[in-house]
Parts: C-alpha cells; sequence; structure tokens
C-alpha cells in the first residue's frame, strides 16, 4: 500500500515536470514574422479596441437619455395641465 502510493506521488511528479518544460518551450519560442494577414488582423482589432464603449461615454448617454424623457415628459405634463386650467367656454351674446 506504502508502496503503490509513492508510485503515484512520482507519477503525478513526472506528468507535472512534463507539463512544465512543455509550457515554458512554449513561451520561450521566437515570435512568428509579422505577414500580411496578421498586420491586417492587429489592425482590426485595434480599431475595435477604440470603438469600445466607455463607462464615462455610457454614463454621459444614460445622462442624456434621461434628460430627453424627463422633458418630454414635463411637456406632457404641462399639455394635460393646459386642457384642465382652459376649459372651453360657449359665449353667449
Amino acid at each position: 500500500m506504502k508502496n503503490q502510493k509513492s508510485v503515484t506521488q512520482v507519477f503525478v511528479g513526472l506528468i507535472t515536470a512534463v507539463m512544465l518544460l512543455s509550457v515554458s518551450f512554449a513561451f520561450a519560442a521566437e515570435p512568428a514574422p509579422l505577414t500580411p494577414e496578421l498586420a491586417a488582423k492587429r489592425e482590426m482589432v485595434r480599431k475595435q479596441q477604440e470603438q469600445r464603449i466607455t463607462p464615462e461615454k455610457k454614463q454621459a448617454a444614460v445622462d442624456a437619455l434621461k434628460a430627453e424623457r424627463l422633458k418630454i415628459y414635463k411637456a406632457k405634463q404641462d399639455a394635460e395641465a393646459a386642457k384642465v386650467v382652459a376649459p372651453i367656454t360657449p359665449e353667449i351674446k
């Protein structure tokens, strides 16, 4: 039982070491030369990042929409108040 446990631990250690070595070789590799396709993709990603909506832009849009809705609400309330305050009375001759 003790022998089986130590064999399992050694096996797990070896697997971990092999995986760590493979990862280190991936990071140590030379970068690939920049091809026209990669340059085009890089430029496309950069443009997409520029178009990303920042929290500040999002909050500004929310505030503008809120102000517009409040303006419409007040205009409707004023229209309703005008109907109630000034009823049409027939003119008597």
